[in-house]
């Protein structure tokens, strides 16, 4: 029996038929969820491809809330609001990448593996609680052009990839996990691209490819792949040089195939969230910016911030950074879709590009390099004073010695894109600091209490039915329905008393749990950085809401 959240092929095909179709790997992050977003007001349908290691499902289900709220605040029917689907899968598999392409671009194939989306728009029928925001705030979403192509309907056109490891430490004590996933998962998705002819991609690169050398004002030429520019020669970590390296490939597939076209998208602090505070940044382990430390201070998870390096030529000897808001991230990828749009980019002719291969070649017209900031450097007293201004609250922070190799400034030249994708950054300092704030003050636990449940879920599926049944959340007299499961679920862990009942439960019930105690309370990081420590099962760190099988093991059929 097919569950309840399963789309089958028929009814699938009818809810895309009248959208083109944008697939986004790691769409459930915290920038992707934002572009999402954004895409669906954009009048696109979404399919993301995501593993939740760093992320949640969670998050899309909030997403298409808030587009239907956002469209009936424009005077939209809320049920107008293109559909967006999940998969859960790795990049690295081949074989799952493949059937997901297949299943959307070649339906009539015939194959023994038919991977199952998800519809997220029949789990997201919760009742969140929004605060209240002004769409002025919002900026008014323009319908890309492909949305008028008939012939675009129903199949996947454009592919924006977030998909990435992306901590700088971590890179250096694992580089080859960093290169195979995001090296080698680039490969796959341009190999199943090619294989379905799809010729769009925007890629979420990164300012890191910049390296060390280069401070103020930085332009996309002090950078450059296809042999021009000083490359990544200064790029001090695996991190940073996978995504040199990806860019380099993206510039290779433009030159072999004039066609084929891509824009890298490098920025550099992103902070904020949306608006509403049902989405943000949700990190997992030790952050790695300064705005989510801080954000930990104020909660009185960290005792202190520590301000690394106080006698830089800085205004106030502390270090500057450009930091930029999610929702412009997320316009950018959108402005970066519209420019790959027919006609758009230039494109050069087969026989210039291979009459052009023996010399070292510029990028090619079809492959462009965007910086995203503000141009604005603030520095991190600027952040923590703005952030307790927001707050009400004094932020503890300690000064501390400068770490080998930081800049005193760092800050984007934006007048490229503001230029080319019409796009500019609308969004300041206080915005940023008001919408975390907001954020963390719905969420303090950020989507912690839903991998919680997921764990437990692993663990014994049987006890999260039956205590879901306790709990009301599951009718006994029906058929077993995943989608009142989780939307119950997500409405038990917005509040910590029905949550840690729920646990107190689950943990009487069956005695070849483990003791859940841990689990009741939330996990406290050391002051030394140390991020609470993640929920296993048998050594494996456990995110992801639907764990490997439990939906098939709990009675819901057919595994999702």
């Amino acid at each position: 029996m097919p569950s309840a959240t399963a789309a089958p092929n028929a009814a699938r095909g009818k809810r895309v038929a009248g959208f083109p179709i944008v697939l986004v790997t790691g769409g459930s992050g915290y920038i992707g969820s934002h572009t999402v977003l954004d895409i669906l007001n954009s009048g696109c349908a979404v399919v993301v491809i995501d593993n939740l290691g760093n992320s949640h499902m969670e998050a899309l289900c909030r997403v298409h809330y808030i587009a239907q709220k956002e469209y009936e605040r424009r005077g939209q029917d809320p049920n107008s609001v293109p559909p967006l689907f999940f998969h859960r899968a790795d990049l690295r598999d081949r074989n799952a990448l493949t059937d997901i392409f297949q299943l959307w671009q070649a339906p009539e194939a015939q194959s023994k593996r038919r991977p199952v989306p998800i519809d997220i728009g029949l789990l997201a029928k919760e009742n969140y609680r929004m605060k209240e925001y002004s769409m002025a705030d919002r900026k008014e979403p323009v319908p890309l052009p492909i949305t008028h192509d008939p012939s675009s309907f129903g199949k996947i056109t454009s592919v924006i990839h977030f998909a990435a490891l992306k901590a700088v430490g971590e890179s250096i004590t694992k580089p080859l996990e960093y290169y195979e996933n995001n090296i080698a998962g680039l490969i796959n998705l341009l190999q199943a691209m090619a294989a379905y002819n799809i010729k769009n991609l925007v890629f979420s690169s990164s300012a890191v490819v910049y390296g060390t050398g280069k401070e103020m004002n930085i332009s996309e030429d002090s950078v450059q792949v296809g042999g021009k520019g000083t490359g990544a020669g200064l790029v001090t970590n695996p991190y940073g040089r996978s995504k040199w390296m990806a860019e380099e490939i993206l510039n290779d597939c433009c030159f072999a195939d004039p066609d084929f076209m891509a824009i890298s998208l490098r920025y550099f602090n992103p902070t904020g969230s949306h608006p509403s505070g049902l989405i943000g940044e949700d990190p997992k382990g030790t952050p790695n910016n300064i705005v989510p430390v801080i954000l930990q201070a104020y909660q009185r998870r960290r005792s202190k911030v520590y301000v690394f390096g106080s006698n830089y030529d800085t205004t106030d000897g502390t270090g500057v950074r450009d930091y930029i808001h999610v929702g412009d991230l997320a316009s950018g990828h959108v402005a970066a879709l519209r420019k790959l749009q027919p006609g758009d980019i230039s494109r050069p002719s087969i026989s210039s590009a291979i009459s052009d291969a023996s010399r070292i070649r510029e990028p090619e017209p079809n492959y462009r390099v965007y910086n995203l900031g503000t141009g604005q450097g603030y520095s991190v007293l600027d952040i923590i004073k703005a952030f307790s201004a927001v707050c009400g609250s004094e932020i503890p922070f300690a000064i501390s010695d400068a770490r080998p190799g930081d800049l005193g400034t760092v800050t984007a030249d934006a007048s490229k894109a503001e230029t080319e994708l019409d796009w500019h950054a609308a969004f300041g300092l206080q915005d940023m600091c008001r919408d975390v704030y907001n954020w963390a003050a719905e969420n303090p636990a950020g989507y912690e209490r839903l991998r919680k449940l997921s764990a437990i879920a692993l663990k014994d599926p049987m006890a999260v039915r039956k205590a879901s049944i306790d709990a009301g959340l599951l009718d006994t007299k029906s058929a077993p329905n995943l989608n009142e499961l989780l939307t119950g679920m997500a409405n038990v862990v917005t509040r910590k008393s029905s949550f840690s009942g729920m646990v107190r439960k689950l943990s009487t019930m069956n005695l070849n749990l483990e003791s859940m105690s841990t689990l009741v309370e939330e996990q406290e990081p050391h002051d030394d950085g140390a991020a609470p420590p993640q929920l296993t099962i048998n050594g494996q760190p456990q995110w992801g809401m639907f764990g490997e099988g439990w939906t098939t093991q709990v009675g819901f059929g057919q595994t999702v």
